[in-house]
């Protein structure tokens, strides 16, 4: 080990770029502190003519006092790292940078990057050649964890590896600090009271005045001061088709300045709207996002039926037929954005009423993705079997509600 150091003391090393070569050892001491344990030694070995010193830099040695072999460093002056080119004094001028940054900014953890000059990088693997990696650290493992604890000081909260809600990146060759505020997600069950609202704003302005989403981002992009936001749903029902089942979703508000919102006071705002109810919002981390998006649960509903002509009460009731597995090719009206195949999917229950002589009330249960509409109509023959095809009749849904939806376990 002695022998590696020496080597590499041929370049002017700050204390932090010396003791990181062996940061594995010894617990408890900061890299600059080990740096400051090595050159301490080496000082003494140098100064009791105990090893080769020959091709050593003496500016390593600026600031000690050689007792014995006094000639040696007897001129040394202060040098600037070869390795960081002292990135460590840097420390404090960014970390104030940060905290400027974000005095005006909601936060409860957050996460340091850094961005080493690639000269600094490419130097410290040519170290590695001749001390090996056995006990060393990454310069970036240690500016990260050296500023995260001066940040941490200051903000007075805790780092998070897995979701900060604040990124510092410091970028040490600008001498610059850029902040990224990471999305805010609300979690939360909404029911759609009306008809005519798509769930997301892709549909408006133009086609519809406005959304699911729009009304529940509005009053959130107050609170949190958001530049953006987006709506994750568990599945999504038509636009003409109502909701009365509470269909679970996560709003996302993109880099919000304020974090700590009062999100009783938000759903009762939204709730007043009375197109809209929401129920049980809570903050979640992005994974449950994830979830919302992926996991699938059976669905109810609810859907009136009108024939073009009579059909004989004795005929509904093979309507039971459609208890089983469906197969549907996709849809004519979404077939422009979604692949053309042909999806298996299962009716679980079935209930029918008759309400008229042309018009049925039909109840049916489901795994997540059956086409409602077209088990009706029969889609130009792409679902079968159908409504319009056992009953031999033109069948059309008139009105579509959501009246249970089976949501994930423990969301």
């Amino acid at each position: 080990m002695i022998d590696k150091i020496t080597k590499i003391l041929d370049k002017s090393l700050c204390d932090h770029c010396l003791g990181r070569f062996y940061a594995q050892l010894l617990y408890g001491h900061r890299n600059d502190e080990r740096g400051m344990f090595i050159r301490t030694v080496i000082a003494m070995m140098i100064d009791g003519k105990m090893i080769d010193y020959s091709n050593m830099n003496p500016n390593n040695f600026y600031g000690f006092t050689f007792k014995q072999n006094k000639e040696f460093a007897v001129n040394a002056k202060k040098e600037k790292c070869w390795l960081c080119n002292d990135i460590f004094d840097n420390m404090d001028s960014l970390a104030k940078k940060a905290e400027k940054k974000l005095e005006k900014i909601d936060f409860n953890n957050f996460l340091v990057g850094s961005k080493v000059p690639e000269e600094a990088l490419e130097k410290e693997e040519s170290l590695w050649e001749i001390t090996g990696i056995e006990y060393v650290e990454p310069i970036k493992a240690e500016i990260n964890r050296e500023l995260g604890k001066k940040l941490g000081y200051i903000f007075k909260k805790p780092t998070n590896f897995k979701n900060p809600e604040i990124v510092v990146l410091a970028d040490f060759d600008k001498k610059n600090v850029e902040i990224q505020i990471n999305s805010l997600y609300v979690f939360g069950y909404y029911q759609k009271l009306i008809r005519g609202i798509p769930q997301c704003k892709w549909g408006t302005p133009g086609k519809y005045k406005t959304s699911i989403q729009e009304i529940i981002a509005k009053p959130f992009m107050k609170a949190t001061k958001g530049k953006d936001n987006a709506m994750h749903g568990y599945g999504r029902e038509d636009v003409d088709a109502r909701c009365f089942g509470w269909r679970p979703f996560v709003i996302e508000i993109k880099e919000p300045q304020k974090r700590y919102i009062d999100l009783k006071h938000i759903q009762k705002e939204i709730n007043k709207t009375k197109k809209i109810r929401l129920n049980k919002l809570r903050f979640v981390d992005r994974s449950t996002v994830v979830r919302v998006k992926t996991e699938k649960g059976d669905k109810t509903y609810r859907v009136i039926v009108e024939f073009d002509k009579k059909v004989d009460k004795k005929n509904l009731k093979k309507l039971k037929e459609l208890i089983g597995t469906i197969s549907q090719r996709t849809p004519v009206r979404v077939s422009h954005r979604r692949a053309d195949l042909i999806r298996r999917r299962i009716v679980k229950e079935l209930k029918y009423r008759r309400v008229g002589s042309k018009k049925i009330e039909l109840t049916i249960k489901s795994n997540a993705g059956l086409y409602i509409k077209e088990l009706v109509t029969g889609d130009e023959g792409r679902t079968k079997p159908s409504v319009a095809e056992l009953l031999n009749v033109k069948a059309v849904p008139k009105e579509l509600d959501v009246i249970k939806i089976e949501s994930p376990k423990n969301l």
